[in-house]
């Protein structure tokens, strides 16, 4: 665990926090022997054990030569409980706000990684359904079990794809997650199929990555909460399902003189 950070979202300093896990580490100590687990300046050291004390952290001890000690380790413990109660409290005032006449909201997602994290926050708070149309041409673990979970859970998942004989691992992959999956097969090498997801028909997602871009900090998403979006959006989903077929059928078909 990183301590330091876990002292600092208790309103710890840099320096207070180094000296308070040295304390921790060493039982009751000098200033020289903190500074010389925490590797702080002298100075510096001393300052953070004055303030600790001042905060009703830790407390002095009355021998030659001064040395500092933890006070009530079980505050740390209660603290923090009292964070997260304020925390959780914090978020469902961020879910639930007053003001709600403006229902529907539109944003713009950065970087691959932000767009892979959102699919798989996304993921864990649908109730009934997904719909997904994508070119399927990257394994996506993250994705992949967040939406297995989603399955779980009793959510039907459903993805469009075209297929790339040179994708037939990339399409096992995405099948233990529990989804079902058609396939179109496309008419010419370059084309690519639209990527856009459906959630719970209210809120939707306009994914361009690659190959329209190359650097995956250039991937973008456009995030909808809109019913009226998500329908168009699910409309044409709906189409393309009625018009491919599942792609266990493709993954049988022999390539090459084989089977996959």
């Amino acid at each position: 665990m990183d301590y330091l950070k876990a002292l600092k979202r208790l309103g710890f300093t840099d320096y207070e926090a180094r000296a308070f896990v040295s304390l921790a580490r060493l039982g009751p100590s000098t200033v020289r022997e903190v500074v010389l687990e925490s590797k702080l300046p002298r100075n510096k050291a001393y300052e953070a054990l004055q303030r600790l004390e001042e905060k009703n952290w830790v407390a002095s001890l009355p021998v030659s030569p001064r040395k500092y000690n933890i006070l009530n380790p079980e505050r740390l413990k209660t603290d923090f409980q009292k964070l997260s109660t304020s925390i959780d409290s914090l978020v469902k005032t961020v879910e639930s706000p007053k003001q709600r006449q403006f229902m529907e909201f539109f944003w713009i997602i950065r970087s691959k990684k932000a767009v892979v994290d959102k699919f798989s926050e996304q993921h864990s708070k649908v109730k009934r359904e997904i719909q997904v149309v994508t070119n399927l041409s990257k394994i996506l673990p993250k994705n992949i079990r967040t939406m297995r979970q989603a399955v779980e859970r009793g959510v039907k998942v459903r993805m469009v794809c075209s297929f790339n004989p040179s994708r037939r691992k990339v399409y096992k992959a995405w099948l233990s997650s529990g989804a079902e999956i058609r396939a179109v097969v496309p008419k010419s090498s370059d084309f690519t199929m639209p990527r856009f997801s459906i959630f719970d028909s209210s809120t939707a997602a306009i994914t361009i990555g690659f190959p329209e871009v190359r650097e995956e900090k250039d991937y973008i998403t456009l995030w909808a909460e809109s019913k009226a979006f998500a329908q168009v959006l699910k409309t044409h989903f709906l189409h393309l399902w009625k018009h491919s077929k599942p792609v266990e059928k493709f993954l049988e078909k022999k390539q090459g003189g084989k089977n996959d």
